[in-house]
């Protein structure tokens, strides 16, 4: 596995641990909420039990008054301290409802404080009744009072079962707390060991991609040498034309070799890597893409990117390999269109079968040399490219309307082939094919053909 890719899954994984910290202070931030919530409750229901406790006291006093005095003011205060108990009975059954042990504590008070009241009616009624002995009032009374006893008992219970209820919620919680105190301390500490595995990964690739660099730049270097002493081979040979042809013609394999070589790379790796750099920018950048800075940064990779891909095909266009020079030739055709505002008219026929390599390469720089001449020097707008590949030779014609090579400079071409790099270059690749290069000039602009004579095999396929 490579070092990009495992620093990619460090970063991914410790992001993942970092979510899972957030989800689990989350959860214990509802847990202890969802806690509290309880531990309220319970509170609530002591403090409910004590004015529960509180108002049956008072009814029991209110109602001994009424006994004793007789006055309506006294019987209100018993009837309101009767409909408050009643209120807190309810209230006790309504918050106890989800603890079953307290729901029968609820039964049995609600049964015993009903009871109670009835004794509290009849003493009333008693008393109502104007009876100067008050017979039954204290038989009354003393029923009066083991039911409340009875109701004490209970309401004892049921402080006893909260409390227990109580200490369980928090013994919960607390076990809560320290079980996700330790998955939070447990995974906020892989996360920081991956992200510094993340960051030695990243360093240990920045190490390897300086020394690749370094690497090249040694390559580049010995390629600059290597041209230095190719040119002053040249010079050394340039008293035999047909050395001198066939060092050019080698230079000219080099430095497509060379083109093919730098536009893989450029595609391959430069190409990858910023694609990759975009990716991992765009995961960290999560949130703010709004960021006018992100927007900017993205902006710049994205336009990196597009003439990272442009000096490539530039260099070695891939459908050329892929699909042929007559695809590649369209597609270079459009997009000098494009870039330079020539008008051209393309005239490109698909031979019945794939060239040869060498051919296809040939055509290509040749197509690439003149559309570059026509830009640079011929001030034309517009040009015609024609290709034809028949039964016995290929032939590849280009034309401008400009204003054409001096008339000079064109015949020193002819007879010795020194005038200019660009048209020497294209006439040696023609000539190491056994074709011929041929360019006709004037003040209304200039032409150039290329023919080629087929191989047997291409021949036999094209007759077909």
């Amino acid at each position: 596995m490579s070092s990009p890719l495992k620093a990619r899954i460090a970063f991914v994984i410790a992001i993942g641990l970092l979510l899972a910290c957030a989800l689990v202070i989350y959860g214990t931030l509802r847990s202890f909420a969802f806690s509290e919530r309880l531990v309220e409750r319970s509170q609530q229901i002591q403090v409910l039990l004590g004015e529960t406790e509180s108002a049956i006291a008072s009814a029991a006093r209110a109602r001994l008054t009424y006994v004793f005095s007789g006055q309506p003011a006294d019987l209100e205060q018993y009837q309101h301290d009767r409909a408050l108990v009643t209120l807190k009975v309810d209230e006790l059954r309504q918050s106890t409802r989800d603890n079953a042990i307290q729901q029968q504590h609820c039964d049995r008070l609600e049964q015993l404080v009903n009871d109670r009241i009835q004794l509290w009616e009849r003493s009333i009624e008693i008393k109502k009744n104007a009876m100067p002995a008050r017979p039954g009032q204290p038989d009354l009374t003393r029923q009066s009072v083991a039911v409340g006893d009875e109701i004490i008992s209970v309401m004892q219970e049921m402080s006893t079962e909260e409390a227990r209820v109580l200490a369980a919620r928090r013994g919960a919680a607390g076990t809560r707390f320290l079980l996700s105190t330790m998955i939070l301390a447990t995974s906020f500490a892989a996360a920081v060991l991956l992200l510094f595995w993340h960051y030695r990964l990243l360093r240990e690739e920045l190490a390897a991609r300086e020394e690749a660099e370094q690497r090249a730049s040694e390559a580049a270097r010995a390629a600059n040498e290597a041209e230095r002493k190719a040119r002053e081979s040249e010079f050394i040979a340039v008293a035999s034309n047909e050395a001198a042809r066939r060092l050019t013609a080698r230079l000219l394999h080099l430095q497509d070799e060379e083109r093919r070589r730098l536009s893989r790379e450029l595609h391959d790796s430069t190409g990858q890597y910023l694609a990759a750099a975009k990716m991992v920018f765009a995961a960290i950048a999560m949130g703010h893409e709004r960021d006018r800075r992100y927007i900017d940064c993205m902006e710049l990779i994205d336009r990196s990117l597009t003439d990272i891909r442009t000096i490539s095909h530039l260099l070695h266009p891939s459908g050329l390999e892929e699909a042929g020079f007559s695809a590649a030739a369209r597609w270079y055709a459009e997009e000098f269109a494009k870039r330079s505002g020539v008008q051209l008219k393309v005239e490109i026929s698909d031979p019945p079968e794939r060239m040869p390599r060498d051919i296809e390469i040939a055509l290509f720089r040749v197509l690439q040399e003149a559309l570059t001449n026509i830009h640079r020097h011929s001030k034309s707008r517009s040009g015609e490219i024609a290709f034809r590949a028949d039964g016995h030779r290929l032939s590849l014609t280009i034309e401008d309307h400009g204003v054409g090579i001096a008339k000079k400079v064109l015949e020193q071409f002819r007879s010795s082939g020194t005038a200019g790099v660009g048209l020497a270059g294209m006439r040696e690749r023609i000539r190491e094919l056994g074709g011929t290069f041929d360019v006709e000039s004037n003040n209304q602009g200039t032409s150039l053909r290329v023919i080629i004579p087929v191989r047997r095999e291409f021949a036999l396929a094209a007759s077909e």
